[in-house]
């Protein structure tokens, strides 16, 4: 299979999975642009010769420039692709993909820059799941977390004791927050307790500061146009982050495991190593690395120094599950399901 072939295919899948997680019209954008962009243009020509892996799975290439024709039609000084996008109603096929080749042939160097960035879309509601882990982890340690975040982007589910939650008939984190998450629940309520997070850490190799207006619009021109109630959410949590930003480090995930997670800190609270949807990225050797560096540390860890792993990745053909391991004993569990963008979330 040749290069282009690959690109268009990984188009075409990113276009059927946009549809299912409820983006038609970013289904639409890409179908059309992945199966009629040519070589006339630098973006048409870079993206056509790709040489990594094209899919969600790895480069994201179809959602870097979804979010570069997002970015310009934000911007609104080119109208006509502005006037197609959200929360105008959805234009047929024809008329979305002739105006994006037109603006991609028209504002080539500005499109062509934004394949340089991996997506990013820093997704808050996945908070949703993360949180009831946390509060499960501080209900069994009894002590306060420290967060370690890995393929942190720009740290928004690092503060989720800021956000509100409606859990099934648990409410939980901060009351009134300006972010409130409410996913489909099913299953029994969350235990556990509420987490008094006392220092929070992170690391990406494409750190996105919160008080920079040119990242802050990368996150959300990242998030699908027609999704609003998504962009309204990143949005708040981005406000709320720039009043206290965590702590982030731009560094490879493997590297920084190893630097930070420390086996000899002072006792008295529960260390979480925590990621979402971001392991697949990392590639097999960091993978490992981070593993052998989690399993070592914890195989130090005793009941006053614990260290917890909380994982939600993407699990077989049954979505993305979220996966606990606490230490000093070692105990490995699933504690829930849910979808990418946490819509719902199973707990089991």
């Amino acid at each position: 299979m040749t290069s282009e072939t690959r690109v268009r295919d990984s188009f075409a899948v990113q276009a059927d999975w946009c549809q299912r997680l409820g983006s038609p019209f970013t289904s639409r954008l890409l179908e059309g642009v992945g199966r009629l962009l040519d070589r006339s243009t630098k973006t048409g020509q870079r993206v056509l010769s790709w040489q990594g892996p094209p899919d969600a799975m790895g480069d994201g290439l179809a959602l870097r420039l979804a979010g570069a024709l997002h970015a310009l039609a934000r911007r609104g000084d080119y109208p006509d692709l502005t006037n197609l996008y959200p929360p105008n109603r959805l234009p047929d096929a024809e008329t979305l993909t002739k105006v994006a080749m037109n603006a991609i042939r028209d504002r080539d160097g500005e499109v062509e820059q934004w394949l340089d960035y991996p997506p990013q879309t820093n997704e808050v509601a996945r908070s949703a799941i993360l949180y009831p882990g946390l509060m499960q982890i501080a209900a069994e340690t009894g002590l306060p977390l420290g967060l370690y975040e890995i393929g942190c982007s720009a740290g928004l589910n690092l503060i989720p004791d800021k956000y509100t939650f409606r859990l099934a008939d648990v409410t939980a984190g901060r009351t009134g927050s300006t972010v409130v998450l409410a996913p489909d629940w099913q299953g029994a309520s969350p235990n556990g307790a509420e987490p008094l997070i006392i220092s929070r850490r992170g690391c990406d190799r494409n750190v996105l500061n919160v008080r920079d207006p040119a990242h802050c619009e990368r996150i959300v021109s990242y998030v699908w146009p027609d999704q609003v109630d998504r962009i309204d959410r990143v949005s708040a949590a981005l406000e709320l982050a720039r009043t206290d930003p965590p702590r982030l480090e731009q560094a490879d995930a493997a590297d920084w495991i190893e630097s930070v997670i420390e086996d000899d800190e002072s006792p008295g609270m529960v260390r979480v190593v925590f990621h979402s949807i971001a392991y697949q990225y990392f590639g097999e050797e960091a993978q490992c690395r981070i593993a052998a560096r989690i399993e070592d540390v914890g195989n130090k860890a005793t009941a006053d120094r614990p260290l917890a792993w909380l994982s939600f990745e993407q699990f077989e053909d049954q979505g993305p599950r979220l996966l606990l391991r606490l230490w000093p004993t070692g105990e490995c569990r699933v504690l829930g399901f849910g979808d990418a963008h946490c819509r719902f979330v199973r707990w089991t």
